[in-house]
C-alpha cells in the first residue's frame, strides 16, 4: 500500500508538470496549450486526493504505537 500511495503521489507531480508544461510553452512563442494544462491539472488533483485519502483511510497501518515503541 505504501508503493501504491507513492506511485499516486509521484503521478501526482507529473500531472503538475504538464500543467506547467503548457503554460510554458508560451515563453517559447507557441500558444498556450490549454489541454495540457486542463489534463495536467485534472490528473495531478486526482492523484494526490486519491493518495491522501488512501494514506489517511490506512494511516494506522503506518503508524501503529504499542505503548511509547513506535512500530
Amino acid at each position: 500500500m505504501r508503493l501504491f500511495i507513492t506511485t499516486l503521489s509521484l503521478l501526482s507531480m507529473i500531472g503538475f508538470g504538464y500543467a506547467l508544461a503548457g503554460y510554458g510553452t508560451s515563453l517559447l512563442g507557441n500558444p498556450v496549450r490549454t489541454d495540457y494544462i486542463i489534463n495536467g491539472l485534472a490528473a495531478g488533483f486526482i492523484c494526490a486526493f486519491l493518495a491522501l485519502g488512501l494514506w489517511y483511510w490506512k494511516r494506522k497501518d503506518f503508524f501503529e504505537y504499542d505503548g511509547d515503541n513506535v512500530k
